[in-house]
């Protein structure tokens, strides 16, 4: 019988590695063990899984829980190293985390698309971009601003996972564990913080190619930052989900006709 790894079974059935493991400890999936303590799944079961999902159209997100986001080369990579060809890409040079967002891009300038040879739509990382809720990170001593947001995010049922930092240094230990597409910054604080932490976010390398927002109060119009987008003080769920979708990134992209429709980039 041929068993799978953990990546090698994530990639056939268009889910993150992890997805794999917790699907394997819910029993969802039968696995073996390796000596060294690797997942080894058979092929049987992931065809039968497979099986199920023809059910559905082709252009359905696949649903994820994961708070993490993975970039493409990760997601690739499963459980052994980066690819070398993924190396040499633009796309991982760049560190973008959109790396549909740039496959109108000739192979000259160093786009590989190594992923899939013919469309995005066919891609399983495309699809797990779709599946995914938003990861977005707000910055704020307010309390009363987190509770709104988090309380207006369960009772509206929004596809968004919200983390939150009041500083620098929590967010510097958060950011360790959770990758986020965007940073929101509430500007309502001391301007000499604000100003902090937009320098630490455009240095951090963790989170190169994640959107910055400011939350800039009118008496604050004079903060700014290059590469930072601006949104009014004070803000709530409802303007944040406006912006992201209106920024059409990966989740809420469509698929019409067998084109990725990207609209305006950031």
């Amino acid at each position: 019988m041929n068993y799978l790894s953990t990546g090698q079974a994530s990639k056939s059935l268009s889910v993150t590695p992890d997805t794999i493991l917790k699907w394997i400890k819910q029993g969802r999936i039968s696995a073996l063990r390796t000596p060294g303590g690797h997942y080894r799944i058979s092929r049987e079961d992931i065809n039968a899984l497979l099986n199920q999902k023809e059910q559905t159209t082709f252009a359905t997100p696949l649903p994820t829980s994961e708070k993490s986001l993975l970039y493409c080369w990760e997601f690739f990579a499963g459980e052994g190293e980066v690819k070398q060809g993924c190396l040499d890409c633009l796309v991982y040079r760049s560190q973008a985390i959109k790396c549909f967002e740039m496959n109108h891009l000739s192979k000259d300038v160093g786009f590989k698309g190594l992923s899939n040879s013919s469309s995005c739509q066919k891609c399983s990382y495309f699809r797990y971009q779709l599946g995914r809720p938003f990861s977005v990170l707000v910055i704020t001593d307010n309390d009363s601003c987190r509770e709104s947001l988090l309380s207006d995010s369960r009772g509206k049922g929004e596809r968004i996972d919200l983390q939150f930092a009041n500083c620098e240094y929590e967010y510097s230990l958060l950011i360790d564990r959770f990758r986020p597409d965007f940073v929101v910054v509430d500007c309502a604080m001391l301007e000499d913080k604000c100003r902090e932490l937009c320098h630490h976010l455009d240095n951090d390398p963790r989170i190169q190619g994640t959107t910055i927002i400011l939350a800039t109060p009118a008496r604050r119009l004079s903060i700014s930052f290059p590469g930072t987008f601006r949104i009014r003080h004070p803000f709530t769920l409802e303007d944040l989900m406006s912006y992201f979708r209106d920024k059409q990134v990966c989740r809420s992209m469509e698929l019409n006709q067998g084109c990725v429709i990207t609209g305006g980039k950031h």
